[in-house]
């Protein structure tokens, strides 16, 4: 079997016939929240609906830190996406960005539309986000969206960003899914966008959900550096006193700041390589790669007894 070389792995993702650290940045971050949010007694009271209490921390790679990277992402109390933009396209003088940022500016803009298929859909809103997208290149993309009043999170997943759901149970943290990539081959994500994939496609799910969930969504620059487990030890000190998330946005930081330092160890034997090694590539070490992670607990809706107790 061809063995191949390590640089050809670090190109970007393939194409579809065609070959200083800081918070989430302003132009790569879309947030949009309901006015339901605002009428709440505290920030901590019960909220009017259910809702994500969320925070997103985004780290571009080292060499494209200065244009803000090429990942995307959407931080409202009802939606959360993540989208990561094809490097490939760079090849072709596309700036990989525009895409995935025109993307996630559809859904936040979708996100608060009187349709009611999003309330219960997110793929029918990531497939019109798309066709909304008159941008040349394209992105994978992973998207959640909360029940406004029953307890189930939905979600849509295309490529290789993916997502976590998490609950503490007594002093432990578990894992209750974990959602799978789609790949036309090794590297070689599904994608939406110019000569890309159906939306259609993408992988959906319901999740039952309790109180004090934790959703944990990223773009493949965190999933290919740190194994699940890690990602998990890094949350659990956030809830070792407490049930309640105080800064997601710090936790997303951290995982963010984690991730990147196993990036760019040459001697790891990170995700990517062990999937590399899978395929018979010879790669070993981190990936370096554009970051971003939200990190998102659910809220239920206080529900009023009935029964007049």
């Amino acid at each position: 079997m061809k063995l191949y070389n390590s640089l050809s792995l670090l190109q970007g993702h393939l194409l579809f016939s065609s070959a200083s650290k800081s918070p989430a940045l302003a132009r790569n971050v879309f947030r949009r929240f309901s006015t339901a949010k605002a009428s709440n007694a505290t920030q901590h009271s019960p909220p009017l609906l259910n809702k994500f209490q969320g925070g997103v921390f985004v780290l571009p790679h080292q060499q494209k830190r200065h244009k803000g990277g090429e990942d995307a992402a959407v931080l409202t109390d009802r939606v959360l996406a993540v989208a990561d933009g094809v490097g490939g396209w760079a090849e072709q003088n596309v700036d990989p960005a525009i895409y995935s940022r025109r993307l996630c500016q559809n859904i936040a803009d979708l996100a608060f539309s009187k349709d009611d298929r999003y309330k219960v859909a997110p793929r029918h809103m990531l497939i019109d986000a798309v066709n909304e997208n008159r941008e040349i290149g394209s992105c994978t993309c992973v998207m959640a969206s909360l029940d406004e009043s029953a307890p189930l999170l939905y979600t849509v997943n295309l490529g290789d960003s993916g997502y976590l759901l998490l609950r503490k149970e007594g002093l432990d943290l578990v894992q209750l899914f974990r959602s799978v990539e789609q790949q036309h081959s090794f590297n070689f994500p599904f994608q939406v966008g110019t000569g890309g994939d159906d939306p259609a496609k993408a992988e959906t799910q319901v999740h039952d959900v309790k109180e004090g969930d934790i959703l944990i969504l990223g773009s493949d620059g965190l999933w290919d550096n740190l194994f699940d487990i890690k990602v998990i030890d890094l949350v659990r000190p956030f809830l070792r006193d407490a049930d309640t998330l105080a800064d997601p946005e710090l936790v997303a930081q951290v995982i963010a700041e984690e991730a990147e330092k196993y990036s760019l160890q040459q001697h790891y034997v990170s995700p990517f390589a062990k999937g590399a090694r899978e395929h018979y590539y010879d790669y070993v070490g981190g990936k370096p790669d554009d970051i971003t992670v939200i990190v998102a607990q659910i809220m239920l809706a206080k529900r009023e007894d009935k029964r007049g107790i």
